[in-house]
Order: structure tokens, then C-alpha cells, then sequence
């Protein structure tokens, strides 16, 4: 009898052991699902579970409170092009040559640089595109193709709310049209639109004017440039209210609702997949389905307390010398930034956040119905932020907190991190090495980000000292981001070696103390030793800032 004592005990020990070590065990990633949900030009400052009480954003939040949300993310250059174009290779803007939205990818880039499409095949996984990736996909030649599967890049959509064909030319699309069906082919007729762009009929008309000389133009073989798009496109971005669609014939309720059904086709097929669904909101024109503008009372909204009469040695430059590039861009002056129409501005912002959240709900909606929540990695990014009217600025194109840092989510199956948030710095050029490390995938020696997989385990170990940004032409400035401090420089041309020359001007703020970056310490005694150390920092670059 009493031998039976140790053996029992003996088996109880091993079964917790064995217990102990399975629930310790970190999850093989490699046979998971990558859903990679890009969107534009998020403001942190937007989202509920980032802050915002007022916005309503409860996918979002749901999927915070599920997986690793990063409160300290940060974009490498605060304009669509180098930013996706860094994000996609996993290089920074410096080696990949691209600065502007005007840069052409296949025609700045070196040669055989490394593309997400082409690394994250060698798992074996289907590699498919939806939406927006990289900033113009017509420049990108190169590498489109080396997906798997390639759907519509921007749905064409009627007055009528119908879908139209488009002709493609350069042979992008793999599936162009597959998924059509989608679209419902009788709309209610309350989501019709009786207008081509906005309900103003004379704005209309003026708006279809332009986009008929500019494709007039184009299509004379006139070179493409900044100068036939600026009419409309200045015009457009202005434009504030009613998109007079319903989400589920909107442009970013198309793509979920095809993202949904291309889940739904990978699961009967029972195919491993890297799926980017590109979403477009809440890039201006800030128009989004009427049902999210009515959640939010301009009256309960309150202007930017950080205005620019409040900043102290602030330099023009950094707040862009008064030029805004998309929404109160100035070219229409009866758009001007009237308190009204600025509250008005933020109220559409806010429901565009809302509609985005909704349509993401689309995407984790079809995870769950196919079975694929448990085995799909969920990665949710904006490609930077943006201003609503901090420092008189609105839209992106700054150094400032608003347009650098970014929503990042990331919800890995099993993560002993999933549940956490996590304060460390980390940038998008880390995506996709960690993306690499989930698929255990060989790491391209070329890479200039760090795999922030540990993170998602440990959200509370020490990680980067410093995030790094760029602003290109013509502010060309950069930034280095510790958590307490933010340092830039501008200079003459930041594509050059020396960047032109030594700064010609230069900023510091103690966020610790001053998170609005109002008050500009760069020229403060007191802070002569810090502002040396980071201007040190920033001369050293991203190897400089790598966890010890």
C-alpha cells in the first residue's frame, strides 16, 4: 500500500510537469493564415481603444483586447508611397529610393531588392493581393506579378452604383472580375447616387470638367504629372459629407465583402494564404456612408487644443509653412478651415474611422464563419497618420506625433502576449522579418527592420530605443522618436548623401512633459546635452537604436 503512494505521486508530478510544458509551449505559426489589413492614413488619435472615447470603432477594440495592440508604432516616412514601399520590402526609404508619392517604384528602386510577395511564397503558403499595397501599382511592375493572386486594385463604380468594367492594359489582374458577383445587381434605390462625385450639383459638374481634361490629357499621351491630376484632385480632397452609398456598395465595403468570400474559397480548398486587404478610408475626400455622419454632433466635437498661436520656437517648416496638401489645401478658397467646417472635417474623419471599423468587422466576421479565427495571424496597420488640425496642420505630411505613429494590431493564435499592450517602440519596416520569423522563413540580409515577434510573447521586454522618420520635399526632414523625446532636423534635400548641407532647422520636445510637441527645446541651454544625443542618434541611424 504504501508503495502505491510515491508512484502515485510520481504521476501526478509528471502530468503537471507535462502540463506545465505544453502550456508553455509557444504556438508554430508557420502553418497559420496571414491576414494583412493595410489602411490609410489612421490617426491613433481616432480609434477607441487607442483613446478616443467619442469614436466608435468596437471591431477594433474587440480585436485590441484579443490580440497585442502596440501603442508605440511608428511609420518611416509620413506619405503613402515611401512608407508601403519600405513596409513591402522591408527596407527604409534611404535604401529603397523611393521619398515621394511621385516616385516611380520600378524606376527609383535598385534592382533585386526584396518584395513581401516573393519572400513569403518560400513558406509555400497562396499569396494573394486585394485593395491597396503599394502606393501605385502601375509602378510597380516588377513585382505585382509575383503574387499568386491578384483581384481589382480599385473597384470602378457608377452613378448608378453599379460596377464597371475596366480595361487592364499591363495584364495586373490574375481574377479581375471573378468576384463581381459580389456587388448586389439591383441596389435599393436609396443607395443610388444621383451625382458623379458629390451631391453639390454645380461642385459636380465643375469636378467631372476636371477629371474629364485630365484623362483628356493622359490619354493625349501628355506625361503624367502633379500639375493635370491637381485640379481635381484639390477639389476632391475639399469635398466633406455623404459618399450616397451604403457600405455594401462603397469602395472599402466591396473589398471586405470580397476579402470575405476569397476566405470563404481558401477554407473549402484548405489553403494556407498571406491575404492583404488594402483599404482606402479614411484618406480624404472625407465622404463615407451618411448612416456613420450621423453618430457624431459637430456640436459635442472640440477643435485641436494644440493650435499653432499656443507653439513656442516652433519653426515653419515643421508645421509646413502654413500649406496643407489635401483637405484645406487653400487652392479653393471658399474651402477655408472655418471653425464649422473644421469641426465638420472632424466629424466625417471620425465616421470614416467607423465605416473602416465596420468593414473590418467583414474581414473577422468570415474568419470566424470558416472556421479560420484560430489558425489566421491578423495583422491591422495605416501606412502613417494623420493631422486634424493640431498646429494648424490637417492631413499628414509632418514630424509630428499625429502623422508618424500608428494603429498597429497584431492577433497571433496562441501569443502569450494576446491580451496585452505594449508600450515598446517598434516601426513598420519590422513587418515583415516578423512576418519571416512567423512563417520561418530565412530573414533577407538586406532587412532593416527587426522582428518584433518576441513582442507579441513578452509585450513588457525592453525593445528599441528609437523609431525613425523622414518627410520628403519639400520640408525634407527626419526624425528620430525615443519614448521621451522627439528630435528632427530639416535640410535642403534629404535624397542626397549629406542631405544638403548642414540643418536649417531643428527641433526637440520632451514628450514626457509636452505629448502636443508645442514647445520646441532645441535651442534651450538646458537641454544642450540632450539635444546632442539625439542628434547623435539620429546621425547614427537604425542600428544605433537596436535593443542591447
Amino acid at each position: 500500500m504504501n508503495l502505491s503512494f510515491p508512484i502515485l505521486s510520481g504521476c501526478i508530478a509528471l502530468s503537471l510537469s507535462v502540463s506545465a510544458e505544453a502550456k508553455s509551449k509557444k504556438p508554430d505559426f508557420s502553418k497559420m493564415n496571414i491576414l494583412f489589413i493595410a489602411v490609410e492614413d489612421w490617426s491613433t488619435d481616432a480609434i477607441g481603444c487607442y483613446g478616443n472615447k467619442m469614436v466608435k470603432t468596437p471591431n477594433l477594440d474587440a480585436l485590441a483586447k484579443k490580440g497585442v495592440m502596440f501603442t508605440r508604432a511608428y511609420a518611416q516616412a509620413v506619405v503613402c508611397n515611401p512608407s508601403r514601399a519600405s513596409i513591402t520590402t522591408g527596407l527604409r526609404p534611404d535604401a529603397v529610393k523611393v521619398y515621394n508619392n511621385g516616385d516611380d517604384f520600378d524606376k527609383f528602386a535598385p534592382q533585386g531588392i526584396p518584395y513581401i510577395a516573393d519572400i513569403l511564397k518560400q513558406n509555400g503558403a497562396h499569396t494573394a493581393q486585394l485593395g491597396k499595397l503599394m502606393h501605385k501599382w502601375r509602378a510597380t511592375k516588377r513585382y505585382i506579378n509575383s503574387f499568386d493572386q491578384v483581384e481589382f486594385e480599385k473597384p470602378t463604380i457608377n452613378k448608378e452604383g453599379e460596377l464597371v468594367d475596366i480595361e487592364d492594359p499591363h495584364g495586373f489582374y490574375n481574377g479581375l472580375w471573378k468576384y463581381r458577383d459580389v456587388i448586389p445587381s439591383i441596389i435599393p434605390a436609396q443607395a443610388k447616387r444621383k451625382w458623379e462625385y458629390v451631391p453639390d450639383k454645380a461642385v459636380d459638374k465643375r469636378m467631372e470638367r476636371y477629371a474629364f481634361v485630365e484623362d483628356s490629357l493622359l490619354k493625349s499621351g501628355h506625361p503624367d504629372s502633379w500639375d493635370i491630376r491637381k485640379p481635381f484632385q484639390q477639389l476632391e480632397a475639399e469635398q466633406i459629407g455623404d459618399c450616397g452609398f451604403v457600405d455594401e456598395n462603397s469602395e472599402d465595403g466591396i473589398l471586405a465583402r470580397v476579402a470575405a468570400r476569397m476566405i470563404g474559397d481558401y477554407a473549402a480548398e484548405g489553403k494556407q494564404f498571406f491575404l492583404n486587404v488594402g483599404l482606402y478610408a479614411p484618406h480624404t475626400p472625407l465622404l463615407e456612408p451618411k448612416k456613420y455622419m450621423d453618430w457624431y454632433d459637430t456640436a459635442k466635437i472640440s477643435l485641436p487644443t494644440a493650435t499653432r498661436d499656443k507653439d513656442i520656437n516652433v519653426p515653419d517648416i515643421a508645421v509646413r509653412n502654413g500649406q496643407n496638401y489635401d483637405v484645406f489645401n487653400g487652392m479653393y478658397p471658399e474651402y477655408g478651415p472655418t471653425p464649422a467646417r473644421q469641426k465638420m472635417a472632424i466629424q466625417l474623419y471620425y465616421a470614416s474611422s467607423s465605416y473602416e471599423d465596420a468593414q473590418i468587422g467583414v474581414l473577422l466576421d468570415a474568419l470566424k464563419k470558416n472556421n479560420l479565427d484560430k489558425n489566421t495571424i491578423v495583422i491591422l496597420w495605416a501606412d502613417h497618420g494623420f493631422q486634424l488640425g493640431e498646429h494648424g496642420c490637417w492631413s499628414k505630411f509632418t514630424l509630428f506625433e499625429q502623422s508618424t505613429k500608428v494603429p498597429l494590431i497584431v492577433y497571433a493564435p496562441g501569443a502569450k502576449g494576446n491580451g496585452k499592450t505594449c508600450d515598446e517602440i517598434v516601426e513598420l519596416v519590422d513587418m515583415l522579418p516578423t512576418m519571416c520569423d512567423m512563417w520561418k522563413i530565412e530573414k533577407d540580409s538586406r532587412f532593416e527592420g527587426l522582428s518584433f515577434m518576441p513582442l507579441l510573447h513578452n509585450p513588457k521586454q525592453d525593445w528599441k530605443k528609437a523609431a525613425f522618420s523622414i518627410v520628403p520635399k519639400p520640408l525634407n526632414g527626419r526624425s528620430v522618436r525615443t519614448k521621451q523625446y522627439k528630435y528632427a532636423e530639416y535640410y535642403k534635400d534629404i535624397t542626397k548623401p549629406d542631405n544638403g548641407g548642414e540643418a536649417i532647422a531643428k527641433e526637440l520636445y520632451d514628450l514626457t512633459k509636452d505629448p502636443k510637441e508645442q514647445n520646441n527645446l532645441a535651442a534651450d541651454k538646458a537641454y544642450e546635452k540632450v539635444c546632442n544625443e539625439m542628434h547623435a542618434m539620429l546621425k547614427a541611424g537604425w542600428k544605433g537604436a537596436l535593443p542591447n
